[in-house]
């Protein structure tokens, strides 16, 4: 049996490489505005992708296989669980909302744009903007570094120590199911 923990923290390190080039692509938005757009334009695609999938897939094995073993232990209603729930909730609402925007710039600008420059600013004027796009994305980086940061502190050692190996082995096939559906 693999360590159901140790996957969750590797999916961690996996999601947050990803979360690394976001980093880079929000601070060059910042700094250049609607210049940086063009370049930053990929990696804001990718990110967007790693969010519908990987990081989907992974809150779905922490609120459907890992967070019931804890919550047998010590209930659903106001303990950790409850809060790392919201916080998936709320991470979510964010990465839908940076879909929106970075689809509702896909489709104001021209694909012949190939640089910021005014005629740039002026396209995005009706729609999202590089601020847009800097200002959620920082957010959701906010909102995994603080997440994660919890879950690698908190809940997993928690988990390590209260779980048997038995629900631990339980956890693994939960996980496993859910990553082959």
């Amino acid at each position: 049996m693999h360590d159901p923990i140790d996957e969750l923290l590797e999916e961690h390190a996996g999601i947050m490489t990803e979360v690394a080039e976001l980093r880079r692509a929000v601070r060059a938005l910042g700094e250049r505005g609607e210049a940086a757009l063009p370049a930053a334009r990929a990696t804001l695609a990718a990110v967007t992708r790693m969010m519908e999938t990987r990081l989907l897939l992974h809150a779905r094995k922490e609120d459907e296989a890992l967070f019931p073993a804890l919550e047998r232990i010590f209930g659903a209603d106001g303990g950790p669980t409850a809060i790392m729930r919201r916080e998936h909730q709320e991470i979510h609402a964010q990465a839908a909302l940076f879909r929106h925007t970075l689809h509702e710039l896909n489709q104001v600008e021209h694909p012949a744009i190939v640089a910021g420059g005014a005629q740039l600013a002026d396209r995005v004027a009706a729609g999202a903007s590089a601020e847009a796009l800097r200002a959620i994305g920082a957010e959701i980086i906010r909102l995994l570094d603080l997440h994660f940061t919890k879950e690698e502190t908190i809940l997993f050692p928690m988990a390590r120590q209260l779980l048997t190996s038995e629900a631990l082995a339980d956890v693994a096939a939960r996980m496993e199911t859910l990553e082959a559906s």
